[in-house]
């Protein structure tokens, strides 16, 4: 015993700071470890979307982002990255329509130019809708609502992606599905919660197909965050929502933007087929 302390005492004394990282080299982070890349981000002209947007610019990235409705709304995030140094442009389409999908799949060989020569780098899949109520009172429309945009157009974009990043030989998928997607903490979102496993389900079924072409397929499950369309402060849903969460508060865009960041990165090659549920422990 006093021979193994004599050593310990020994090896402290002859640490020093400047050898800490002998044994595990420490490299410093690329501030632009996305730069060359194209990244598109569906549903980007507010909150979560907004957040990855420019994030991923942030990160060196060039950034399609897209947006429904509001032009105005992905026009004033397109102005913030350039003004923050990065580069964006918008672009609009109705992905709940197939029509949509195509629009904006056929508007990437023209982005920044066309410099990109039709390739895609990174695609996350964001856009989606939910729908509040009983399963029982939900309207004929209700299944088309949430799967059309939160499964098929996704599964669409993929599709399209994932062969120009099969040609290129490196990609980045990455589904935004849900807290919902990994459980039913709560009622009165019923086919919402189908949507986001069924999205997890195609996450990793896909990852298994793409893996040896270097392209990697993973989703972020956000679970509360504090955005425009979340139950406000002072309400029974957000009161309710909050005393779920192991950290007592809800999220921030910038704290989802942050994972997607990672699955995105070059340093992200051997993570695919992985859901990482971002959620303050709501379901733990």
């Amino acid at each position: 015993m006093h021979h193994r302390l004599a050593l310990m005492q020994r090896s402290l004394l002859q640490f020093k700071p400047e050898n800490r990282f002998k044994t595990y080299p420490l490299r410093k982070t690329m501030t632009q470890a996305l730069k060359g890349k194209l990244a598109l981000v569906t549903g980007a002209s507010r909150g979560i979307g907004a957040a990855i947007a420019a994030r991923l610019a942030r990160d060196g990235a060039s950034v399609i982002v897209h947006y429904a409705s509001s032009a105005e709304r992905a026009q004033a995030v397109v102005n913030e990255i350039r003004d923050a140094g990065g580069e964006a442009e918008a672009v609009g389409a109705d992905l709940s329509k197939p029509e949509g999908v195509r629009s904006l799949v056929d508007s990437l060989s023209g982005a920044f130019g066309g410099r990109f020569e039709g390739r895609l780098d990174i695609l996350v899949n964001n856009a989606g809708t939910v729908e509040y109520g009983p399963f029982l009172d939900s309207s004929d429309s209700s299944y088309d609502t949430h799967f059309n945009l939160n499964v098929r157009a996704p599964i669409e974009l993929a599709k399209d992606a994932a062969a120009r990043m099969v040609a290129a030989g490196w990609g980045r998928i990455i589904n935004v599905g849900s807290a919902f997607g990994e459980a039913a903490p709560l009622p009165g979102v019923t086919l919402y919660i189908a949507s986001k496993f069924a999205l997890r389900g195609f996450t990793r079924g896909l990852s298994r197909e793409l893996g040896k072409y270097g392209v990697t397929v993973n989703a972020v499950q956000p679970g509360p965050i504090d955005t425009e369309l979340a139950p406000q402060p002072g309400t029974e849903d957000h009161a309710t929502m909050v005393k779920l969460a192991s950290v007592g508060r809800f999220g921030k865009p910038a704290e989802i933007a942050a994972a997607v960041a990672y699955l995105a990165s070059p340093e992200a090659g051997y993570t695919t087929g992985e859901s990482l549920t971002v959620d303050g422990g709501w379901i733990a």
